[in-house]
């Protein structure tokens, strides 16, 4: 009878372990708060205000002064790194008991075998809901664990055993605990930023939310780089500190500091000093901030990409004016004469304003050089050179951009000069008025702008315009041939009456032939003796007489066309087909004995 009743029950005790184990896994949440209730506080740590702590690296008091602001208040006055405060918090917030001893079992004996009569460690946290005292003893018989004593509220005092990690969590040194930043920085606050390295001095300024350089030259800075920059000394790190109490100052090269920054905020004004190279590891740099006593280490490149200043923040574009479309005019002046250029109402179409009148330009060629303008960057800046010596006293060529600004009222005009000095093989050198000093430029960028209005002109032989070609003359040596294009779209051979149809692919190859470039008018010795005459007629009595002068021995010649002040010259290819009939095929130069 005993063993069935024995049975019955270890039947039951299977059933009932069964269902909870059922019920564990089935009921949300149970896991959860089982850890929950093991945990040594309830109390919401990471919302703390005051940590003290007792160890064997020392005695530290941490006061916070605002979110994420977390000041070392003993043993020293000190930043603290808010992110390790935060996570020894954390982690001590959902550390869990391994064991607790029963109330009944404590006494001073045990308390003492604990070690928790003199603990090696002590923390205090402070919230709003009541403090967590807790003391750390010896370490456990049974690896992994330690003795504590904890006091959570207004909760009873309690001994027990948890993970060995709390006591690593508490040990830090005071460099661990530290800030390592030197000068975290809110970047959108900073007003002013200011270097001071042997004789130069750079200093840039915010005004009106737009960053200036008023020092070592008065320049636009670009505001990329300034957040750029600002961000690398709010990530600045010290890699260790050597000194709290200042000493000898000239130990590490800081009575007179090699390099000086300044940043200043509406409400703060601070100033890192940089020393000498540290003799043991010269890849790091003494420094100090100015209203601090501390002296620590700072990475040697961080501060050599800082003492770059100048340069870096810069803004190294040549001209400022939002987008080429939005030039209105380019004035210019100097050995090519005085000039203008204006973009028509539409926008796109440019002329030119020069000898009085105005004159049709090639706008892709003017659009091309303002753009490249835009979009180049400085080489390099000319801060210290002298002006007269660039070619700037008596510049080569000046330049007056005029674009047009919307305004609250209506639009207003803003005009940019830009000066063309001397230039060497690889560079030019310009200055624009916006900025002092100057810069340089590859060479070849700048030999794109047009010195003449003569460069500004279209380079097709034929107007633009010029419509259907109804008539052509030609005339070589004493050969002179007529061509009428009849009702039928043919071309014919006037006296002869004779089918021309090849005349049809010389008139599209004029039509298509561009001097390589225009020049001032040339002597009439080199039209004494001409290649070929040319007339070409068009509708509505649209007529163009050109004159192809003597070739040239690199097989060039020059061009001139009746109404035109100026000439052109024109390629070996294009010289080789206006000089070719045109009842012939198109291609190389037909011999003499193959025209007749």
């Amino acid at each position: 009878m005993k063993t069935r009743s024995l049975l019955v029950a270890t039947g039951m005790l299977g059933l009932l372990l069964g269902a909870l184990s059922f019920l564990q896994k089935k009921v949300p949440g149970t896991e959860r708060m089982g850890r929950e209730s093991r945990r040594l506080t309830d109390l919401p740590l990471r919302e703390g205000t005051r940590v003290e702590l007792t160890g064997p690296k020392g005695n530290f008091v941490f006061d916070k002064k605002g979110e994420g602001n977390w000041q070392i208040e003993k043993p020293l006055p000190a930043q603290a790194d808010a992110a390790v405060v935060g996570k020894l918090l954390s982690d001590v917030q959902f550390m869990e008991r391994l064991q607790t001893i029963p109330r009944n079992r404590i006494n001073d004996g045990i308390i003492q075998t604990f070690g928790l009569g003199q603990p090696t460690r002590a923390l205090t946290v402070r919230t709003k809901e009541g403090d967590l005292k807790l003391e750390v003893g010896r370490e456990t018989p049974v690896s992994g664990g330690v003795y504590s004593r904890i006091r959570s509220g207004r909760g009873e005092e309690e001994i027990a055993v948890v993970e060995k990690h709390l006591g690593e969590v508490l040990d830090r040194d005071l460099s661990a605990w530290r800030e390592k930043r030197i000068l975290p920085l809110a970047v959108p606050d900073v007003q002013e930023l200011l270097l001071h390295q042997g004789t130069l001095e750079v200093e840039v300024k915010r005004k009106d939310g737009a960053w200036t350089m008023l020092k070592p030259v008065e320049a636009p800075a670009d505001p990329t780089a300034v957040a750029g920059i600002l961000g690398e000394i709010s990530a600045l790190k010290a890699t260790s500190f050597v000194s709290d109490t200042g000493g000898d100052l000239a130990l590490y090269g800081l009575t007179a500091p090699a390099l000086v920054l300044e940043v200043k905020i509406a409400a703060t004004h601070k100033v890192l000093q940089i020393g000498q190279n540290d003799p043991k590891d010269t890849n790091q740099v003494f420094a100090r901030l100015a209203d601090q006593p501390s002296v620590f280490l700072l990475p040697r490149a961080s501060i050599d990409s800082l003492a770059k200043l100048s340069d870096r923040i810069r803004d190294k574009r040549v001209v400022t004016f939002p987008s080429p479309e939005v030039v209105q005019s380019v004035d210019f002046s100097g050995k090519g004469g005085d000039f203008r250029i204006e973009r028509g109402a539409e926008g796109r179409r440019w002329s030119l304003k020069w000898g009085g009148t105005n004159r049709p330009v090639d706008a892709d060629s003017i659009d091309g050089w303002i753009k490249a303008l835009h979009a180049a960057r400085a080489k390099r800046f000319l801060t210290t050179e002298d002006p007269a010596k660039m070619g700037f006293a008596k510049p080569r060529q000046t330049l007056t951009f005029t674009w047009s600004v919307k305004a609250a009222q209506g639009s207003t005009n803003r005009t940019e000069t830009l000066k063309i000095g001397d230039e060497s093989k690889e560079e030019a050198f310009i200055q624009v008025s916006s900025i002092s000093g100057g810069m340089a430029l590859p060479a070849d960028l700048i030999r794109e702008i047009p010195e003449s209005p003569l460069a500004m002109l279209p380079r097709n032989i034929l107007p633009e315009g010029f419509g259907e070609v109804k008539g052509l003359v030609w005339v070589s040596g004493s050969k002179r041939k007529e061509y009428r294009l009849d009702g039928a779209a043919s071309w014919k051979l006037q006296g002869s009456g004779k089918d021309c149809p090849e005349v049809s692919a010389y008139v599209s190859r004029l039509k298509e032939l561009r001097v390589t470039k225009w020049i001032g008018s040339p002597g009439k010795a080199e039209f004494l003796k001409p290649e070929v005459e040319i007339l070409v007629e068009g509708t509505e009595g649209q007529k163009v007489r050109m004159i192809l002068g003597r070739a040239t021995p690199d097989g060039s010649a020059p061009l001139k066309i009746e109404g035109f002040e100026y000439a052109g010259v024109l390629g070996k290819d294009g010289v080789l087909q206006m000089k070719n009939s045109p009842e012939l095929p198109s291609g190389p130069e037909i011999s003499p004995a193959t025209q007749r």
